[in-house]
């Protein structure tokens, strides 16, 4: 049996580097300097990114097991 428990580690871990650079844009935007319209493309781009990783993170769960 394969042990997972790695994966999803660094998958937390990955998130939660992904939350704090967002946090930090959050920061940026709201003291240092106005969204431009190529921040907008990218907040774009990066909201894309999230629907489709939500999406595979949920398919994962239709996912049925076939032995070899």
């Amino acid at each position: 049996m394969a042990n997972i428990t790695h994966q999803y580690a660094k998958a937390a871990t990955n998130l939660a580097n992904i939350e704090q650079i967002l946090g930090e844009l959050a920061v940026t935007f709201a003291e240092v300097q106005q969204r431009t319209t190529v921040d907008e493309a990218m907040i774009d781009a990066l909201v894309a990114s999230a629907g489709a990783l939500s999406d595979a993170a949920t398919a994962l769960k239709s996912i049925e097991y076939t032995a070899p």
